[in-house]
């Protein structure tokens, strides 16, 4: 038996095995990505996860995964493999969580995937050489992510009241998500000390949906950003040497993306595929987990054993 975790920015969601080998949904807790809650909150959303499995499986006799969003910094990993031997978790496995969706959707073969979030990132591996590209933070933009889209869009709404942008639907959209009656209020809400700016994704539908409509500002947004994202995947595919690759799109924005990039004719001509992958990423952490006890390979935790 295995059992595994998808931690994010958002939620923290566990999973074990059956008998029969399907994916049990058995628990669901707030966000545990250390950069965005902190230390504290993170450790309490795990806590309550895996106390809610534990009441069915013992989870330190089973390897697990840990699929973490974070954790390729350094302080963020090295906190997580401390907190599973506080809680006697010696058989885990602690990786990105974008290797959660990458096996579901290729079950190990050869192949990328691009996860649309609030975040995003692009991840692929082929012959056993990994790839990941994005996946900066708020703090330098993820390209195509719901907060840059966000992001972009309340500028160029910004923008355009100033008369320096077209006329465009996102200003009236813009006070609308605000539930302001003016652009500055929209600035001083932005501003506020308390705001978190993360809460701009949540305006990315909102541009999906005025581009449909013909908005030309709001298509401009998407332009750019698609540009950047496939620029990424586009050097994946190259880097990986994938000829006709099938791209799998993962995260709460890829059926947004989804027909866009595929439509788009500069995508038609290299060959890329883009497929939105269905299955929960979480069901992922037990497919990896099942490889890498096949393969023998080291715990994330071994480290700590003699101490």
């Amino acid at each position: 038996m295995f059992w595994g975790v998808d931690g994010g920015g958002t939620s923290t969601r566990g999973v074990f095995q059956t008998k029969i080998g399907n994916c049990t949904d058995l628990a669901s807790a707030a966000a545990s990505n250390i950069l965005v809650v902190g230390q504290d909150k993170a450790f309490a959303a795990m806590d309550a996860v895996l106390e809610k499995m534990e009441h069915s499986m013992p989870l330190a006799k089973y390897p697990g995964v840990l699929g973490l969003a974070g954790c390729d910094r350094a302080y963020v990993r090295e906190a997580w493999k401390k907190y599973c031997m506080q809680r006697g978790l010696k058989r885990v496995w602690i990786t990105g969580d974008y290797w959660l969706p990458w096996a579901n959707f290729t079950h190990g073969e050869e192949g990328i995937i691009a996860i649309f979030g609030t975040g995003s990132v692009v991840f692929g591996q082929s012959h056993n050489h990994t790839i990941r590209l994005g996946g900066y933070g708020w703090k330098l933009g993820d390209p195509g992510s719901g907060l840059s889209i966000g992001r972009q869009a309340i500028k160029k709404a910004i923008l355009s009241q100033e008369g320096i942008e077209e006329p465009t639907a996102l200003v009236e959209q813009a006070l609308t998500f605000f539930n302001v009656q003016s652009i500055d209020q929209i600035i001083e809400t932005l501003y506020t000390p308390d705001y978190s700016l993360r809460q701009l994704a949540d305006f990315a539908p909102v541009v999906f949906d005025t581009a449909q409509r013909g908005d030309v500002v709001a298509t401009s947004v998407l332009v750019d950003e698609g540009h950047q994202m496939l620029a990424m995947i586009n050097a994946a595919v190259d880097r990986l040497d994938i000829s006709e690759p099938s791209v799998g799109l993962s995260g709460g924005m890829a059926h947004l993306w989804h027909p866009y990039l595929q439509n788009r004719s500069d995508v038609q001509k290299c060959g890329i595929h883009f497929a939105v992958i269905t299955r929960q990423a979480v069901c992922g952490a037990l497919w990896l987990a099942k490889k890498w006890n096949q393969e023998r390979r080291p715990y994330d935790t071994e480290e700590y054993l003699s101490q």
